[in-house]
């Protein structure tokens, strides 16, 4: 399938090229003619680190590290939400947004005759959310007339994910994962022209369009712990090519894009009995990416990031984890023709309900985020909290 824009694309394009005067919204611009916004990490924990998803030690079900489930030795699941605040600006125009969103699902069921432990997963991947509006005057039969212009869409990508981790001993671990990619775009375009001039006879116009995403993704990944102070992990995801496809028939082609192989690392130390820092790496390089328009892809490859783990309160079943992160993310898309880059420090505090040894069995987690994304002559700043909470049974 070749490469085509989606048809109220080059629409919306036009509405942000002339905002002013205007209203729009989003949860971001960046990536309004690719696939939008990356998800990022997704557990509360994780952001409070500024980690990547990779390289933390302890109990967890996480997509981004298949082999960090071979430590989870009872039932365990474990749920994100993520509510956003922000504000943009964009040459002047300037506009706020708040959004929710549930980031991961993860389950992990121990298999304890073959020493490893099954996951499923189902993470968010990209995601689309924006509006904008323009008051006009366009030319109708020689005519001036005042309309309205507004553009929304919204959507995204998911991975659903099942996955294997097996342990070797007590400090190395393997891990792989299959999964699909799964979501939805909405797009809709409405024009409203002023009644008193056209009168009756000529109505406003409207136009919707629905596409649904499909693909597969692999993923490996390792688990080691060399000495009992460092922690290490490492994990390689390959993608086929993602598929954008009309959900209804209405002869538009269907379209193609192709995901880069991604490359992660993390690593962690524990300096004092009470205190751990934290590493972490991602490289991804969509320069040769096919499928989008040409200046979409962002010359950015590498993020990282890095944070400090501290136990406030640590009792013999329970404990309570204070943690400071930051984080730097090459976004795959700019605005334009410019490389996109979204940096944040976060705080977050952990409350570990009951845990034995290092194995928590029932916990919440609380990160707070603030962030900026800059892409010229695009800046947007956001606060961002992360709640996660996890169960594990025996």
């Amino acid at each position: 399938m070749g490469r085509r824009i989606p048809p109220l694309v080059p629409l919306f394009g036009l509405l942000l090229a002339g905002l002013i005067p205007g209203d729009a919204d989003a949860q971001s611009f960046l990536g309004y003619r690719a696939l939008g916004l990356p998800v990022g990490a997704a557990e509360a924990r994780a952001v409070a680190l500024g980690n990547l998803g990779i390289g933390l030690p302890g109990v967890q079900v996480n997509a981004n590290d298949p082999a960090s489930a071979a430590r989870v030795l009872f039932p365990t699941v474990s749920v994100s939400m993520q509510p956003t605040w922000g504000d943009f600006d964009l040459d002047g125009q300037t506009g706020t947004a708040r959004t929710t969103r549930f980031p991961i699902i993860g389950i992990g069921y121990p298999v304890p005759s073959a020493e490893g432990t099954v996951t499923v997963s189902l993470s968010g991947h990209m995601e689309q959310r924006w509006a904008g509006e323009q008051d006009r005057v366009v030319s109708l039969g020689g005519i001036d007339v005042p309309v309205n212009d507004r553009f929304e869409t919204n959507g995204g990508t998911s991975v659903a994910r099942v996955g294997w981790a097996q342990r070797f001993g007590d400090r190395f671990a393997l891990g792989a994962s299959a999964g699909t990619y799964i979501g939805r775009m909405d797009q809709e375009f409405q024009r409203t022209l002023d009644s008193l001039v056209v009168g009756s006879d000529v109505r406003s116009y409207q136009e919707n369009s629905s596409w649904q995403y499909g693909g597969y993704t692999l993923a490996a990944g390792f688990m080691a712990d060399p000495h009992d102070l460092i922690h290490l992990a490492g994990a390689v995801e390959w993608s086929g090519d993602l598929t954008q496809k009309p959900r209804l028939e209405t002869g538009e082609p269907g379209l193609s894009y192709s995901i880069p192989l991604r490359l992660s690392a993390g690593a962690t130390s524990r300096l004092s009995q009470r205190l751990h820092i934290n590493g972490s790496f991602v490289y991804q390089d969509w320069s040769a990416a096919r499928g989008f328009e040409p200046g979409v892809v962002s010359d950015e490859k590498l993020s990282y990031g890095a944070g400090l783990e501290m136990q406030l309160i640590q009792r013999e079943t329970r404990s309570f984890p204070l943690r400071l992160g930051y984080r730097r993310s090459a976004l795959p898309f700019g605005y334009r023709d410019r490389g996109a880059i979204e940096t944040s420090w976060s705080l977050g505090l952990g409350v570990n309900l009951v845990e034995v040894e290092g194995v928590r069995f029932g916990w919440m987690d609380f990160a707070a985020e603030r962030g900026t994304r800059m892409s010229a002559p695009l800046s947007e700043n956001f606060w961002r909290a992360t709640i996660s909470i996890g169960i594990s049974s025996s």
